[in-house]
């Protein structure tokens, strides 16, 4: 992890840098997945004079504010900000340290929900793309033939290319006898009679 320091009106000590150091490092936990390389924090401390007028006598105290960024590059909207104030800078660093660490588990959270959409939404997509002979389909299926009114041929033949169907079955008018008309490849219609009466 690559820390940045950045003073405003402050001088960051050794030992406030040491401690933001040691806490840092028990984030490595939340960081494991995006990489310590790929992350870069950026510590700004300033220091302000209050203006209230609640204090007694003429000194009023110095209040520090700390800004931590995090900067998870190659995580999208990988960018946590927290920032806290107090009269003891390193009060002001504890809480603000402390917020970057919710938010640092809420952005893991988020991570680990995206990762098990995605992972559901992949088991999905493999279970439609299965092969034909990969999914289970049964050997022969039933169907009910339909006749709607005995026709001649003539009629079976218009019926067929109106509909663009490659066959249909239909009831001769002329015998009663149930016949398959077809279209053949050569561009004309086979018409086969099946010798059996329909009821």
């Amino acid at each position: 992890m690559n820390i940045e320091y950045r003073g405003v009106d402050v001088n960051i000590s050794e030992a406030m840098k040491a401690v933001i150091e040691s806490k840092l490092n028990r984030f490595k936990r939340y960081l494991k997945e995006v990489g310590e390389d790929e992350v870069e924090a950026v510590v700004a401390i300033s220091s302000t004079r209050s203006r209230q007028k609640d204090y007694a006598g003429d000194s009023l105290p110095t209040f520090y504010r700390v800004d931590l960024h995090l900067y998870l590059k190659n995580v999208p909207h990988g960018a946590i900000h927290a920032w806290e104030e107090d009269t003891d800078v390193f009060t002001a660093i504890d809480k603000a340290l402390d917020e970057l660490e919710k938010q640092l588990v809420k952005l893991k959270e988020r991570r680990h929900e995206y990762i098990r959409e995605a992972r559901k939404f992949k088991e999905k997509l493999h279970e439609a793309e299965l092969a034909p002979e990969e999914r289970e389909r049964p050997e022969i299926v039933e169907e009910e033939l339909v006749v709607d009114k005995p026709m001649s041929v003539e009629d079976a033949k218009a019926e067929l290319e109106e509909t663009h169907a490659y066959f249909i079955p239909f009831v001769d008018i002329a015998d009663g006898q149930l016949k398959i008309l077809y279209r053949k490849r050569g561009g004309n219609y086979g018409l086969l009679s099946t010798g059996c009466k329909y009821l």
